[in-house]
């Protein structure tokens, strides 16, 4: 894993457990370190998929604050652009199991079955500025926070199908070794030993 992927992946978590103190720490070691404003900008407008509105709009003042620096332009709103590319990414993900996952979704919500792909899939992890193996590994991370077992391994499935290497899904679970973060960090490690099995 890279220092850019540690330090996204350290500063998306502390968001997500609302500590803005340690990410305001590790946004300035960013800043240092010279990781682009446009990476952390869509790593932390990602995490309100999983962790709500607040988590990112706390996380994307705090940016703002520590870069001082704005997006340059706001993605034009293409429902069928995010649709297309939604679907897309989503079959890359799920890949064989994409139409049962799909249909048995839709079977208890159909709003919710095409809202995950159009704003989920298509409108968030399919935007530019970050690529999706670093999505999936910060995915992944903040499912564990929350314990969600079906998510955390097909999303450990999915990060495989998108081409990053198993050590760096273990790399990034280390990131949760923390006295706050130890029980997701627990969960996450029996979830991936669940799953090789």
């Amino acid at each position: 894993m890279t220092q850019q992927q540690h330090l996204i992946l350290n500063i998306t978590i502390s968001m997500s457990c609302n500590d803005k103190s340690n990410a305001r720490k590790l946004m300035q070691d960013a800043l240092d370190s010279h990781i682009p404003f446009a990476a952390l900008y869509e790593a932390l407008l990602q995490i309100h998929l999983f962790s709500g509105y607040p988590a990112s709009i706390e996380g994307l003042s705090l940016l703002h604050e520590v870069y001082n620096e704005a997006p340059a332009s706001i993605e034009e709103y293409d429902i069928q652009l995010f649709k297309q590319r939604g679907e897309k990414l989503c079959r890359d993900i799920y890949t064989t199991v994409f139409e049962k996952m799909n249909k048995r979704m839709h079977s208890f919500s159909p709003e919710l079955s095409e809202w995950m792909i159009i704003d989920g899939y298509g409108k968030t992890l399919s935007r530019a500025g970050l690529d999706i193996q670093t999505r999936e590994l910060i995915n992944i991370c903040i499912l564990s926070l929350g314990q969600w077992k079906q998510q955390v391994i097909s999303h450990i499935r999915g990060a495989l199908h998108v081409g990053v290497e198993m050590e760096d899904i273990e790399a990034a679970i280390e990131c949760l070794h923390t006295k706050q973060t130890n029980e997701a960090y627990a969960f996450a490690h029996t979830m991936l030993k669940e799953f090789r099995s």
